[in-house]
């Protein structure tokens, strides 16, 4: 196991860093430090926005104070601002509403930052109130709240994009690299993303976010070449904007990794194969259209019933038209081969 680390935050506190980032490009203040971080007025919300810049995926679990059986998380009282204790404990619980979410949920901390910036249109009524119908439930100071302009930065402001360059750079290194290997290491559902790319084009191109185009053509001009599939991101990711090169992990949107985790472990079963096994591209994609007759059944989830946000169904209801034809004309070179290695 890899060692992930955690923190633990407020609901609230995450709405602040987005405020504060909001006054701070209001007011044209840039000064940071070395992780990109400047001071937010509160060291609290400095250490966590400096975790979460140098590993957008830690585990980031949020707290508050709550009766009932969610009171097991409860963190105290010692993070509450001074508008009083009703107030913060219905500032979070709003916050977590929004969010579509409970007192002790954890997630990666870019998945939750982007779940709020999603959800949560506005300070109104949640860190400032109209209604100050006593002084319980004053609230904060309206003009001190900087969360739509923090919001119209976008995600980027929180944790910055990865670098063009860096990632033109990874283009170029894994490109070569591939086309050097004796053997492609490809993730299962990859196979199909493959497909897709090849039936949506009327001309196949590289493109500069993966590496698509460059794993089909190697095919395509060796069909023999073996394909070893395996676990999590493969020659196709370094390019991506998703992909983390420190950690080696996806960070792609809406829990894009979980998604792919069991559409791999799908693909794998419809095959009847494993993580590690090793076998020509021809006969592996002969196998997968044999087996897999729609994107349906692996990127629909058998069904393409969306139950939650982390479980998007890639390509929409009724399956790829892309993949349709690349299974229909076998991805441009299985049908040009002798039927007998069918």
């Amino acid at each position: 196991m890899k060692e992930f680390g955690s923190i633990d935050a407020r609901p609230y506190q995450l709405m602040l860093i987005v405020s504060h980032l909001g006054g701070r490009a209001k007011m044209n203040e840039v000064n940071t430090d070395e992780a990109g971080v400047g001071n937010l007025g509160d060291v609290r919300l400095d250490n966590i926005l400096r975790a979460v810049r140098e590993n957008p995926a830690i585990p980031l679990t949020l707290r508050c104070n709550v009766t009932g059986t969610y009171a097991f998380q409860n963190p105290g009282h010692d993070d509450d601002t001074p508008e009083g204790e009703l107030f913060n404990a219905r500032r979070d619980l709003r916050i977590l509403q929004r969010m579509g979410m409970v007192p002790g949920d954890t997630r990666p901390a870019i998945e939750i930052f982007r779940r709020l910036l999603e959800n949560i249109e506005s300070a109104r009524g949640i860190l400032w109130l109209d209604d100050t119908s006593s002084e319980s439930w004053k609230g904060a100071n309206r003009n001190a709240c900087h969360y739509d302009e923090g919001r119209a930065l976008g995600l980027d402001a929180i944790i910055p994009p990865r670098d063009k360059s860096e990632m033109r750079r990874a283009k170029s290194e894994s490109t070569a690299a591939m086309y050097k290997a004796g053997i492609l290491e490809i993730r299962p559902h990859h196979l199909m993303c493959m497909s897709c790319f090849y039936g949506d084009r009327e001309k196949l191109a590289p493109i500069e976010v993966d590496n698509l185009f460059e794993a089909i053509d190697i095919i395509q001009k060796n069909p023999e070449i073996p394909i070893r599939l395996i676990c999590g991101p493969c020659m196709i990711c370094p390019p991506c904007y998703g992909y983390s090169p420190k950690t080696g992990l996806c960070s792609a949107g809406v829990a894009m990794s979980l998604r792919d985790e069991l559409k791999d472990l799908d693909v794998l079963q419809k095959l009847g194969m494993k993580y590690g096994d090793v076998i020509p591209a021809g006969k592996l994609y002969s196998l997968l259209y044999d087996r897999i007759a729609s994107t349906t059944e692996i990127c629909g989830h058998g069904d393409d019933k969306v139950r939650g946000l982390e479980w998007h169904v890639c390509r929409g209801a009724g399956g790829s038209p892309g993949y349709l034809r690349a299974r229909k004309e076998g991805l441009g070179f299985l049908n040009r081969r002798d039927s007998s290695t069918m």
